[in-house]
């Protein structure tokens, strides 16, 4: 793909809401779209780094998301739950990345489960091989139970939240849920650099 479409410029401080920027992308404002990616790209690329990690494939989903985004717009009902709309399209843009990509390695987690900042964070050999062992674990999940599972604890969403973002019920989410946090705690004690490291036995 070739170079990036929109550019993040400074811009003037506005006092239109969320709801009223997507109401005016709605109407087919072009100005509305570099506004939109103003205020809303920086959130989606952290979301994008916190589901799939660092990879040269970054870009081009950022640019993915906010095609669908800008193409979609009009289909939203309710102009305030813009972020939560954005949110989706991001989830469901990622996903799709990662059935088309079964051997990669999305995720950059530490030995606790908690996600560090991928844009600061220079791993040591040693921290390069627990990271890989994770993302062995991980890719063994589908592509629906690896986005709850980080939606849910490296995202932090609501089970309600989560649910909506997959288009299922929150007792399904919450069951999916279980069952991704269930397989991937038994795959962390059968690994032996990861057990010890979580306090557990091989």
């Amino acid at each position: 793909m070739g170079p990036n479409p929109f550019k993040i410029v400074p811009s003037p401080a506005t006092a239109r809401t969320d709801g009223e920027l997507a109401q005016a992308l709605q109407r087919g404002e072009r100005a509305a779209e570099l506004e939109a990616w103003n205020r809303f790209a920086p959130g989606t690329v952290q979301t994008l780094r916190r589901l799939m990690g660092p990879g040269l494939d970054r870009e081009d989903l950022l640019q993915e998301v906010y095609l669908r985004f800008f193409q979609n717009i009009r289909t939203l009902r309710e102009p305030a739950a813009v972020r939560g709309f954005l949110a989706g399209i991001c989830v469901h843009v990622v996903r799709q990345e990662i059935a088309r990509r079964q051997r990669a390695r999305w995720l950059r987690l530490t030995a606790t489960g908690s996600a560090p900042d991928i844009g600061t964070v220079h791993p040591d050999p040693e921290n390069r091989d627990v990271i890989a062992r994770y993302y062995r674990i991980l890719d063994q999940l589908s592509g629906q139970e690896r986005s709850i599972f980080v939606s849910r604890t490296i995202e932090k969403l609501t089970l309600a939240e989560v649910a909506e973002l997959h288009g299922v019920s929150v007792s399904t989410a919450q069951r999916r849920l279980a069952r991704a946090t269930k397989r991937v705690a038994a795959l962390v004690r059968r690994d032996p650099v990861l057990s010890g490291l979580a306090g557990g036995s091989p």
